[in-house]
């Protein structure tokens, strides 16, 4: 399904630039606008959630041209539930204190390489967008 591809692409693209919003918006100002939009806690969690339930479905809905179905996409859906879980993280830092060890663990080690997560997102899915129907892209 096309159009869900092309979701897939604008919501890791999007979570991307929420996630490394400060450092984007210091190095191309034209985001700041992007960013103002962002600032509300509503639109950043539906953000998150969109992110993270767009990347769960991926694994499961194929892209066009795709041949193998979990591993076809499982980079960019692997990015998505990362960075929506990150931006929900990044919301919720005392529902984060308070859950379990590891998830404690993987929050703050996430929240602290944030821009390069962020980095990562925007080129898996330029990559994503450019070459559909690359294995694991």
């Amino acid at each position: 399904m096309a159009q869900f591809y092309f979701l897939s692409v604008v919501a890791n693209l999007a979570a991307s630039l929420v996630l490394g919003g400060e450092y984007f918006a210091e190095k191309m100002p034209l985001l700041k606008c992007f960013m103002d939009l962002m600032s509300r806690r509503s639109a950043r969690i539906a953000l998150g959630v969109s992110a993270f339930a767009i990347g769960v479905l991926k694994l499961f809905i194929m892209s066009p041209g795709e041949r193998v179905p979990v591993v076809g996409d499982l980079l960019p859906a692997v990015m998505g539930i990362g960075l929506g879980a990150l931006l929900i993280a990044q919301i919720n830092p005392d529902k984060v204190e308070r859950a379990a060890e590891s998830i404690r663990k993987i929050s703050r080690t996430g929240l602290t390489y944030r821009v390069p997560v962020a980095i990562a997102g925007i080129v898996t899915a330029t990559l994503h967008f450019l070459f559909p129907g690359l294995l694991l892209l």
